[in-house]
């Protein structure tokens, strides 16, 4: 609480002397504002950055308390909130563990909640204004915690207001978890329909093409530099590719195949370990994964360091400091690189910035042979027992 309340003055008191950065922030409220005056919300021009309102018709409705404030209010609020969402995500994953201490929770808590925010997804996360922990604590929650029968309404609202966590309804079905699939539908079916009663024209403006479009978030072709998905990644590779047809080849392959690990991998390492990697498929198949949405990030690194801590395994132990240097280093290398040496980006540095959807892809193999091998000894040591 203590480092949420600081961020929030701090992002207050530099917001208030010289108002940069929050541009994603802006957008929300804009959106918002839009939906007060009753003008379209998908006609927006924002900032000096050009930036349009992407989200559905239902965000913009539920962006429209940020249009009532100032900036800098607006700024310290969402700052708060973001990093308390990040507290109680590292607590429930924590709690995930036997620490039946509430006091060592606490502690185990605060020391990942500090090694977790100086990472660029998350840094660049609160420094946006975007809403990634919000919703990334809205469906661990949904999906594991509560009364079951409810499970899936919270992701199917998150759904509603950003397309992306609609990748887990096809993972509630593998799982053979149809109920809650069945409600993450109806969640996102609800938002839709509430944004048709109420913002009739921009519903049909967004669900009528402009939710495809990528052209809204990517509005330059040098932006895909960002882009940390498949899709981005194919863009920026020198020679001429059939860049469509072969993504979505690949979002064909990865997204079946990691659907699948992600199904195994919550049968045989629990749900949160389950939902994370279904995350992760959902930010290697779609069309832009800017690397503020990589903050999923936060539970793949800390159920690891669980894991490496219980089995006492110092290589697993290097491999999550050298995960977590992933997700810290490259991103401000890039940022630097752009800024000051922008003649010197180049292959190497696409690369660099391609070490998300690599991590994302070595993620999802070592899952598939970790299980695939602890069956096969299973299966070997029955076949002897016999």
């Amino acid at each position: 609480m203590l480092i949420a309340l600081g961020g929030a003055l701090t992002a207050f008191a530099f917001n208030a002397i010289h108002a940069r950065g929050w541009i994603d922030l802006e957008v929300y409220r804009e959106g918002g504002a839009a939906v007060l005056q009753r003008t379209s919300v998908y006609n927006l021009i924002i900032g000096d950055n050009w930036l349009k309102f992407t989200y559905s018709p239902f965000a913009a409705m539920l962006f429209t308390p940020l249009a009532l404030v100032g900036m800098e209010i607006a700024v310290a609020l969402w700052v708060l909130i973001s990093i308390l969402a990040l507290e109680v995500v590292i607590w429930i994953l924590v709690g995930r563990t036997a620490v039946k201490s509430r006091s060592r929770r606490a502690t185990h808590t605060l020391l990942g909640v500090v090694a977790m925010l100086p990472l660029y997804p998350v840094a660049l996360t609160l420094w946006n204004g975007q809403i990634g922990i919000i919703l990334l604590l809205a469906i661990v929650v949904d999906l594991t915690h509560g009364k079951e029968k409810w499970h899936g309404i919270g992701t199917g609202i998150a759904a509603g207001i950003k397309l992306t966590p609609l990748i887990f309804i096809p993972y509630l079905l593998i799982t053979r978890r149809f109920r809650a699939a069945l409600m993450t539908g109806l969640g996102f079916l609800g938002t839709v329909i509430l944004g048709f009663l109420l913002l009739p024209a921009d519903s049909r403006d967004y669900w009528g093409g402009a939710f495809f479009d990528t052209q809204r978030v990517v509005a330059e072709q040098s932006a895909n530099f960002f882009n940390q998905s498949i899709r981005g990644v194919l863009l920026l590779m020198p020679g001429s590719w059939p860049t469509v047809p072969l993504w979505l080849a690949l979002c064909a392959v990865i997204g079946t195949g990691g659907l699948l690990v992600a199904a195994w991998t919550a049968k045989k390492a629990g749900e949160l370990a389950g939902i994370t990697a279904c995350a992760v498929v959902g930010l290697l198949v779609s069309p832009v994964s800017w690397p503020h949405h990589w903050v999923w990030c936060v539970p793949l690194l800390v159920l690891w360091a669980q894991r490496a801590q219980r089995v006492d395994a110092p290589l697993e132990k290097a491999g999550v400091g050298f995960l977590w240097l992933i997700f810290l280093l490259p991103g401000y290398i890039t940022l630097a690189t752009l800024f000051i040496y922008p003649s010197h980006v180049g292959t190497w540095l696409t690369a660099l910035m391609g070490s998300y959807p690599l991590s994302g892809l070595l993620t999802l193999l070592a899952l598939a042979i970790y299980f695939g091998r602890s069956d096969w000894r299973r299966r070997r040591l029955g076949s002897i027992d016999d």
